[in-house]
């Protein structure tokens, strides 16, 4: 696709580690609502976009300490091995401490290329702005559902979704990625079951 060609050079010509995509894409499509307008979706857009556990983002948000959650990510609770465990990739996230080096995060995590991948493995490129991994994840699904930058393809017997974040403010190169994601609905359903299961104790 020409869009994708042109994301590619720019990515090339520029000598730091940000990587950057056009704010208009091509790869983004207009939701069918005959397809994918369910119930699935319907709990996967309230939770990460409405409910979302960041603080500070939505003022209908509900943080994990809410929900009941203490020291979640200390030993014995670990949470965030056990939403690994309930994605279908043990090595499921590739992050970086700063933007500036989003570029060696995508391309571990095989992102980095044209977007979306043509392949099904689940994987997660970030800029871990929020100084742990999966509250980082939450953020930026929250965004890619805020601004409609996501993409959604049916594979045997569940959907693809594949996101992308990128900064509010263009610079001279264009919108800096900050993240981009390939997760499976049931994944994502997984994670939502996982952190509500809590308040069912």
């Amino acid at each position: 696709m020409p869009q994708k060609k042109k994301e590619n050079i720019k990515s090339a010509k520029d000598s730091s580690g940000y990587v950057y995509a056009e704010k208009k894409t091509e790869w983004i499509e207009i939701i069918d609502p005959k397809r994918f307008n369910d119930t699935s979706l319907n709990r996967i857009t309230t939770f990460f976009l409405f409910h979302t556990p960041c603080e500070g983002l939505s003022a209908m948000g509900i943080t994990l300490e809410n929900r009941g959650w203490k020291e979640q990510w200390k030993k014995p609770i670990w949470l965030n091995r056990q939403l690994k465990d309930k994605s279908s990739n043990p090595k499921l996230l590739f992050s970086s401490r700063i933007l500036n080096d989003m570029k060696r995060a995508l391309k571990e995590a095989d992102l980095l290329g044209d977007f979306p991948p043509d392949n099904y493995t689940e994987r997660i490129g970030l800029h871990d702005n929020k100084n742990n991994q999966f509250m980082s994840v939450f953020y930026h699904l929250r965004n890619t559902f805020a601004h409609g930058r996501f993409k959604m393809v049916e594979i045997e017997d569940d959907v693809m979704f594949y996101f992308e974040d990128i900064s509010p403010q263009k610079d001279k190169n264009g919108y800096r990625v900050s993240a981009r994601m390939v997760l499976r609905q049931s994944t994502l359903l997984n994670w939502i079951e996982l952190i509500e299961s809590i308040e069912k104790q």
